[in-house]
């Protein structure tokens, strides 16, 4: 693991497209892919799954380069994955747990792509899971309420852009990514 200033966290939200994903790798900045996300992303630095169940269905599939990363001691053992130990004890999303990794790597920039909580267009870029669960009305709520926390918990420490094309977020600062990108430096 290597520190940087800024890092994005590519999450599986409808609104993620690949050209975001390659204006980040392009800008030279390291990327978090959060589950399946690594599809759209695959030059990415990191991929991050806190579910177990995630691993068992894809951890095969994964590209050799991306340092793989879990807050689940099992899929730690059962994969030999790396594992993080977030500051959080809610609930299991694995973006905000992403984003926690995030600060754990040495961001004090975070660009966020794909965090549209929010169902309206879709529950994921790729598609619903098939075998895996998929975002609901109820979890929407409770993701949001959880990244209202997370927004406080971070406040003092790192800053956190919420670049995604569509989201139904409101704690995070929000801006488009040429100028993420442009202030990341």
């Amino acid at each position: 693991m290597t520190l940087n200033k800024t890092i994005a966290v590519c999450a599986s939200g409808p609104s993620l497209v690949r050209e975001d994903c390659e204006a980040v790798i392009r800008a030279g900045v390291p990327v978090i892919a959060v589950n399946s996300t690594w599809q759209l992303v695959p030059e990415c630095t990191y991929i991050y799954a806190a579910d177990r169940r995630w691993w068992q269905k894809n951890v095969t599939h994964l590209p050799a380069g991306p340092q793989r990363w879990t807050c689940s001691k099992p899929a730690s053992a059962e994969f030999n994955l790396n594992y993080f130990e977030p500051d959080y004890r809610g609930s299991f999303n694995s973006g905000l747990r992403a984003i926690l990794f995030a600060r754990y790597c040495g961001a004090s920039n975070i660009i966020l792509l794909g965090f549209d909580c929010s169902i309206a267009s879709g529950s994921h870029w790729h598609g619903d899971h098939t075998d895996l669960g998929n975002p609901n009305q109820d979890a929407i709520k409770i993701w949001q309420s959880d990244f209202i926390w997370l927004a406080g918990f971070l406040a003092n420490s790192v800053k956190v852009v919420n670049c995604s094309r569509e989201t139904a977020l409101t704690c995070f600062t929000r801006a488009p990514l040429s100028e993420a990108l442009v202030n990341s430096s």
